[in-house]
């Protein structure tokens, strides 16, 4: 089912039959819930009577049916929600079970039951090929599917919840926070919370990098990467600094050496494209790359040639197959690293 066809019948007011809230993106996923909710339990008094959760992998389609059959107190409409079954190991006797359910359900057109799924646990295809369960059911149950969102998606959506607080940004600063708290919504949706809180707090009309930066809190790319920049900032005690923040918070090692070979491994093509006359918009569309990120890219490539760059990733190369082969591991290659390259 196509999202826009879904918001239609919210806004009608028209939903009953079934529904599937599926993918990676748990905040769309929720929130779609919640809009289902509304348009379907209209008043809260007999919500009790009217709105069923069911929890668990295996569905209970004896309950449902029983649930299904009987009629909403006082109200048009019936809610019924089951929570994370897992639908790619259902054998065939449950798929038929699942069909007379679905059944059952046409004959009951007040009552909206909504399958609220976990990732990777129903198979779903590609825009070009369904899955099987695609094909089989995509005709009696609306299936939304969420995939995670992108980068351009995120960055209007963060825009539309500031500029609804009345928080102007910019596209720097927007990109600032997707590179320092991720891009899971849910994570994002409690920074947009904290960040309106601060500004408001301290009577400021707008947010900005610097902003987010003291505020937003951080994952362990963005801490990776404030080392790496301390390091391409040719600035050793900074480095030392990040790196004991990091062993304080048990940032594994291996996963510190994996995100900065991938800085340095960007680097070098940052270098290489600069090199050949490009500018920061060609390089931002030919790498999709954060503006935020690209911007400290471009600053770091002149205290760099090409053959430093490629150096210092062989180096980390070197460290990360020592690590995992019998040579110096841990901390100490990093720090080694440190002493070495900076």
């Amino acid at each position: 089912m196509e999202l826009n066809e879904f918001k239609a019948r919210l806004k009608a007011g028209s939903l009953g039959g079934c529904y599937m809230l599926c993918g990676e993106e748990d905040y769309l996923k929720k929130h779609y819930l919640a809009q289902i909710r509304r348009t379907v339990i209209t008043d809260d008094a007999f919500a009790t009577f009217n709105h069923s959760v069911y929890d668990g992998a295996e569905i209970n389609f004896a309950a449902l049916r029983d649930d299904i059959t009987s009629p909403p107190m006082m109200s048009e409409g019936k809610l019924i929600e089951w929570r994370y079954p897992v639908f790619e190991k259902m054998k065939e006797s449950d798929l038929l079970l699942l069909e007379k359910t679905l059944d059952i359900l046409d004959a009951h057109p007040e009552v909206t039951l909504v399958f609220l799924v976990a990732e990777g646990a129903v198979e779903l295809g590609t825009a070009k090929r369904e899955s099987r369960f695609e094909r089989r059911f995509k005709e009696r149950i609306g299936i939304l599917n969420f995939p995670t969102s992108t980068d351009a998606a995120l960055l209007t959506w963060l825009k539309k919840h500031f500029d609804s607080e009345g928080i102007s940004t910019s596209k720097e600063a927007l990109g600032a926070l997707l590179f320092r708290s991720g891009h899971s919504m849910s994570v994002l949706s409690e920074e947009i919370t904290k960040l309106c809180m601060y500004a408001k707090s301290r009577g400021l009309s707008s947010i900005g990098v610097k902003d987010i930066e003291a505020v937003a809190s951080s994952t362990p790319e963005c801490d990776t990467y404030a080392l790496s920049n301390a390091i391409l900032s040719r600035d050793k005690r900074l480095a030392l600094v990040a790196l004991d923040e990091m062993k304080s918070r048990r940032i594994d090692p291996t996963v510190i050496i994996g995100m900065m070979a991938r800085v340095y491994s960007e680097l070098v093509d940052v270098i290489m494209m600069l090199a050949d006359g490009m500018g920061a918009q060609d390089i931002a569309a030919a790498t999709k790359m954060n503006v935020y990120k690209l911007k400290h890219y471009i600053s770091a490539a002149p205290k760099f040639t090409p053959e430093r760059a490629a150096n210092v990733l062989r180096e980390l190369e070197r460290v990360d197959t020592g690590a995992k082969f019998g040579g110096v591991s841990g901390y100490t290659a990093i720090e080694i690293f440190i002493t070495k390259c900076v």
